[in-house]
């Protein structure tokens, strides 16, 4: 039997089902709960599932924040290293299978969906578009926690900044080095604030590498090869 109640011992509802359907995935149940015309039941279920995806979510997003702050405690260098090794693979398959601009665009809105993100706008202008997150779900949540690993000198892999999330580093690495080093400009470039962080991040899809201005490449320490 599956009972969504209030735990007095949590201080919030949490599933107290029969044993045998405590590791039915909630999602079958808003499923089942719309196929049956339940849609209360089922709006209840999708509450909770959301809230059971966001905490494994963000446990794991600080268990990799932890995992690079070990890392970085050893040599700082090692952070690049990591994310380099993650993202090079995933670089090549996204340069060759999305085909353009808007492309990485809904693809990295679908991403940022997925990290319960708060706030998030997307407006397009003559050159770009423009997509501004006021509350990252992954790198942003650990800046607004004020308890994660940053960046204690500049290195070109975070923007040449102090301060960084070693988590956010991996947007630089992931979005504009590599794929700069692969076809000679970035997916996107992104605005983070220096020394006492905000919370919101804004990135930049430019609808010709011509037009992305050589700043972006030159605070990293490339050089823009595309006129």
């Amino acid at each position: 039997m599956i009972k969504l109640e209030w735990s007095e011992g949590l201080k919030r509802k949490i599933r107290q089902d029969d044993l045998a359907d405590l590791t039915i995935p909630t999602w079958t149940l808003v499923e089942e709960a719309m196929k049956a015309g339940k849609i209360q039941e089922a709006l209840e279920f999708l509450d909770y599932a959301r809230f059971e995806a966001k905490a494994m979510h963000h446990a794991e997003v600080t268990m990799v924040d932890q995992a690079l702050t070990l890392l970085a405690s050893i040599n700082e260098e090692n952070v690049e290293k990591y994310w380099r090794k993650r993202y090079t693979p995933r670089v090549e398959e996204w340069l060759s299978t999305t085909p353009g601009t808007l492309e990485s665009l809904q693809r990295i809105c679908e991403y940022q969906r997925g990290h319960f993100g708060s706030g998030a706008t997307v407006k397009e202008e003559e050159d770009r578009y423009v997509e501004s997150v006021d509350l990252c779900g992954s790198g942003g949540e650990l800046r607004k926690s004020g308890d994660c690993g940053v960046t204690r000198k500049a290195y070109p892999w975070a923007w040449n900044k102090v301060g960084v999330p070693y988590y956010c580093a991996h947007c630089c690495i992931f979005m504009e080095h590599i794929p700069i080093e692969k076809r000679g400009y970035p997916i996107r470039v992104h605005e983070i604030e220096e020394g006492e962080l905000g919370v919101r991040c804004v990135r930049f899809y430019y609808k010709r590498p011509e037009l992305i201005p050589e700043e972006y490449f030159e605070r990293i320490g490339k050089v823009k090869t595309i006129k």
